[in-house]
């Protein structure tokens, strides 16, 4: 690799410099490893630790300023410059050893800094006063981190994905800033934002410039063609005389300088380079360049937009539409297919409307070669009583985490130990004005059910089948490194794109639509990382991450990959008021608020999507907003005995939740708007309170149950505490004088057993709203607002299944399919077990029995698993068959069989090896039917539940 020296950084045009002689000092972090200056001085030289250079050396304390002073140059000459650093974090990458070189000594030890953390370099010799160039070494401990680095102004960064292995790049592990101007003698080095990670300093150097060109820049660097603007060129010398401007193709154009600084307009029809050449006092010839960029305009639609989103009906009410285009050979305007007449003046123009329905207007576009491009706009008739929605959606929220009763046995409320552990007051009030849901189930985990919610079809159709990680990973990560089986190519990009989220429709309908809280549908670098690009006008807080790095504001909610954004106004101390006010959940409370205002105040209505990362993991940090110090009534425990450790934490989150809803619902009432805003509160997977695992040596009554109690399993799991969900829906404010609570009087104090699923929510909030599944998009949900007009008559289809072709910590690869009171239950693993896979020909079954059934009605808990009963054979035979057939009608991804890494075969269902049943009594066996035993009808065979179906042979 080349020296590493003044004229090995600039452009190819100073490499003639001599810059040998320019004054130069170089400084090296030092802290955490054996690694000493005389360990460093016995190393062999390296590319930037050259022979017979001086370092300094500086062994900074984390959160403690250390001060180096009297720094040397490189020629060992001492000077009065010195060296303060005040990092927050000290780290080793553990690089060096014996026999490398003095390279990876520099790179091995680092101080994080970030936020007010800096570094300062103060009393710099008279050859730097005015300019210094400043080389940034940084590579931290971490394989895949952004640094961003400010010096006196100027900005640049490191992008580190790998520890140093003996090579300089820039911009990898050494940021090069040139003539950066010098503030009273000192440089300042700071690094990324307080909420990010710390960016790395491992080495600094600085060496005194030669006279030269300090910056030489086009704005804009890319011009359309036919710019009557064009592109100003902007220079700044030092220590230099007159200036020449040509092109590269050697035409030269007009520029003066004085006091070292001048510009000129240019307007090029072609893209090009310019070359500005500085005569310096010192001989020399400092050249620069910069090219400005020439695009063909296209035909395009520039802007077309109406001055309102929504017109109140028969008011004869005009909202203006505008638009720009360039090249446009003709105009056309459309209203819901029909044309409206326009005129346009160099290709812009304007006209008023006055629709009396939600319309759909349309621009179109025809350039002079036939082709055609449009843009559309909705503009929405929308009544003053139009309703407003409230989903409130919980994290990781068990169907047991409240003390509202969701266990009904013999039609009766069971009050659990667990009902009496939480406090719930504002779920209560809740479910007293509206109905509670004790059948409602979402997905295992939290991405498939949010997306479920989103687009109205089960994870099976969608197949975002397991949470998205912010950083996708490769299916094996998702397989738990199981040899023989791994998911399928699902969508770990998260939400397709071709989905119609219910958002978009909701503010293509002419709601203000506002997500507060976790977003997590796909990973940072896919679209819809960011909730806006789901159709949400406002976003705060929603991001890739499924949890929060933390949840106090003084902390500022976390750093790197899951902190939470956009909180800023919460980065408070740890005052007992700040802390309450500035813990996450009652910061999204109050950013909810402010929206609902917002839309409550243009007159909108709104869509408000209350999203909270409670009650999700960290559980080591209480929220000060919930009160549980001691235990209540109705535990085991006497009431008053202290509660300690992550059951109190995790109690407290579930009650500054509860606070939350009680808090919007008082506020909607006091914006005069509650008798218009359906609340929909649901949890986005089964629970995962930290029951059973940590206390259950500890709280007697705890032994007993687990997490959901008393259904079996939690988030993830295949039984039943994986999915069902508490799910309440009522009016903000119940008055029967409401039009909107006359078309839906949900019955107060209500309760329904049917079961009912988070894909349902897309099409019921759409026909509340009296609106459309959009054309083209399937949904899997149905319409249950029939229960909310109080319809008794009315039962959603009373089937649900769920489909998990993956590896989770409390189960792998499994399907569900429930009907009525009855549940079926598909292992993978077992149909497939690891030590049974190999024959003659490949993967064989392995003799596990796969299959489980449960009749919930008698057994909620799943303990008591029918699927071998003779007397249940033919129910799980049936069972089996509409499990299959659903997962087969969605277009399921079925788990993947491997060996030596390499996909070898679908894990597809198998139906039980039943040979007599004959589910509908025709005499001929169901496998004789089904002769492949796959669980469809394939060409040949008939129907093993339709006696009909089968044809007997004449003979």
């Amino acid at each position: 690799m080349r020296k590493l020296n003044w004229c090995g950084w600039v452009p190819a045009v100073l490499a003639a410099c001599s810059l040998a002689h320019a004054e130069e000092i170089g400084i090296g972090v030092l802290n955490g490893t054996a690694a000493t200056e005389a360990a460093f001085r016995q190393a062999e030289p390296g590319t930037l630790a050259e022979e017979g250079k001086t370092w300094n050396f500086i062994k900074p304390a984390a959160n403690a300023a250390t001060t180096v002073s009297t720094l040397k140059t490189a020629a060992g000459v001492s000077t009065e410059a010195s060296c303060a650093i005040n990092p927050g974090y000290c780290a080793s990458n553990g690089i060096f050893a014996s026999g490398r070189n003095r390279d990876y000594l520099l790179m091995d030890s680092w101080a994080g800094i970030r936020g007010t953390e800096n570094v300062v370099i103060s009393r710099l010799p008279d050859s730097m006063a005015e300019y210094c160039h400043v080389e940034i070494y940084g590579d931290c401990n971490d394989s895949d981190r952004d640094m961003l680095y400010t010096v006196n102004g100027l900005t640049g960064t490191i992008q580190d994905r790998g520890t140093f292995s003996g090579a300089f790049q820039e911009g990898v592990n050494r940021l090069t800033l040139k003539y950066v101007p010098v503030t009273g003698g000192t440089i300042t080095i700071t690094g990324n934002g307080a909420s990010q990670t710390r960016s790395a300093i491992n080495a600094v150097r600085l060496t005194a410039p030669s006279p030269g060109i300090v910056t030489f820049t086009a704005t804009p660097s890319e011009i359309m063609e036919d710019s009557t603007s064009g592109a100003v060129l902007s220079w700044k010398t030092w220590k230099c005389g007159a200036v020449t401007l040509s092109t590269r193709d050697g035409r030269d154009i007009p520029a003066t300088t004085e006091d070292g600084t001048g510009s000129v307009t240019v307007k090029p029809d072609a893209t090009t380079t310019y070359i500005l050449s500085a005569a310096c006092e010192d001989g020399t010839v400092s050249k620069e360049e910069v090219t400005v960029t020439v695009r063909k305009q296209e035909p395009e639609i520039l802007l077309f937009e109406s001055d309102k989103k929504r017109v109140a009906p028969g008011s004869d009410e005009k909202a203006t539409l505008t638009w720009s285009t360039v090249k446009a050979e003709s105009l056309a305007l459309t209203a819901n297919g029909a044309e409206i007449p326009i005129t346009s003046t160099a290709g812009a123009g304007s006209v008023q409307v006055s629709p009396a329905e939600t319309t759909q207007y349309t621009l179109t576009l025809t350039a002079a070669d036939g082709t055609e491009k449009s843009k559309s706009l909705i503009i929405s008739v929308l009544a003053e009583n139009t309703p407003n929605v409230l989903v409130f959606l919980v994290d990781d929220m068990g169907w047991q985490d409240t003390s509202v009763p969701f266990y009904y046995k013999d039609g009766q409320p069971v009050v659990t130990e667990l009902n009496a552990f939480y406090k719930t007051p504002s779920m209560e009030r809740l479910a007293a004005q509206g109905m509670k849901f004790t059948n409602a189930y979402s997905c295992p985990l939290c991405s498939p059910g949010r997306t479920s919610l989103m687009t109205g079809k089960t994870s099976a159709r969608h197949r975002v089948t397991n949470w998205t990680a912010v950083n996708a990973p490769t299916l094996n990560e998702y397989s738990g490194g199981l040899p023989h089986i791994r998911a399928p190519q699902w969508n770990m990009a998260g939400m397709s794109q071709q989905e119609i989220p219910l958002p978009r429709v909701l503010k293509d309908a002419g709601y203000r639509t506002i997500t507060v809280g976790k977003a997590h549908f796909a990973p940072s670098n896919q679209l819809y990382s960011n909730p806006a690009n789901l159709g949400f006008d406002v976003n705060i807080a929603g991001c890739s991450a499924g949890q929060p790095a933390s949840y106090r504001g003084e902390d500022q909610f976390g750093s790197g990959n899951t902190h939470v954004p956009d909180l800023e106004e919460y980065y408070g101390t740890t005052a007992a008021e700040d802390r309450k006010r500035n813990f996450l959940t009652n910061a999204l409370t109050l950013e909810m608020k402010k929206q609902i205002k917002a839309a409550v105040d243009e007159n909108a209505p709104f869509f408000a999507y209350m999203t909270h990362y409670a009650v999700h993991q960290r559980h080591d940090q209480p929220d000060p907003n919930g009160d549980y110090d001691t235990y209540p009534s109705g535990t085991s425990f006497e009431p008053g005995v202290s509660i300690g450790g992550n059951l109190r934490n995790f109690g407290t989150l579930i009650g500054g939740m509860d606070k939350s809803l009680g808090d919007l619902m008082d506020y909607l009432k006091e914006l005069g708007v509650a008798n218009r805003t359906l609340v929909i509160f649901m949890s986005d997977n089964g629970g995962d309170a930290p029951i059973q695992q940590s206390y259950s040596g500890d709280i007697p009554w705890l032994e007993k149950i687990s997490a959901v109690a008393p259904l079996r399993g939690r988030k993830g799991s295949r039984y039943e505490g994986g999915t069902r969900i508490p799910m309440i829906v009522g009016w903000a404010e119940v008055d029967s004088s409401s039009p909107i609570q006359q078309e839906y009087p949900i019955p107060q104090n209500s309760v329904n057993h049917d079961i009912v699923a988070i894909w349902d929510i897309y099409p019921t909030i759409l026909n509340m709203l009296k609106l459309k599944v959009p054309v083209g998009h399937q949904v899997d949900g149905e319409d249950i607002s029939p229960y909310f007009r109080g319809d008794s008559s009315f039962h959603r289809t009373q089937k649900i299944f769920q489909h998990f072709p993956h590896h989770h910590s409390y189960a792998n690869f499994y399907s569900t399919c429930r009907k009525g009171d009855w549940k079926v239950i598909y292992n993978y693993m077992d149909q497939y077990a690891h030590t049974d896979l190999y024959s003659g020909n490949g993967y064989r079954t392995a003799g596990r029995f796969p299959w489980q059934l449960f009749n919930l009605k008698d057994d909620i808990g799943e303990s008591n698993d029918l699927a071998q009963d003779p007397a249940q054979q033919e129910r799980l035979m049936r069972m089996a068959r509409s499990l299959i057939r659903e997962l087969r009608q969605a277009d399921a991804q079925y788990p993947v069989l491997t060996r030596n890494g390499q996909a070898v075969g679908t894990a597809y269902i198998r139906m039980p090896d039943f040979p007599d049943v004959d589910s509908d009594g025709d005499g001929v066996p169901d496998l004789v039917e089904d002769a492949n035993g796959n669980g469809v009808i394939d060409p040949g065979e008939t129907d093993p539940d339709d006696a009909s179906s089968f044809v007997p042979i004449r003979q």
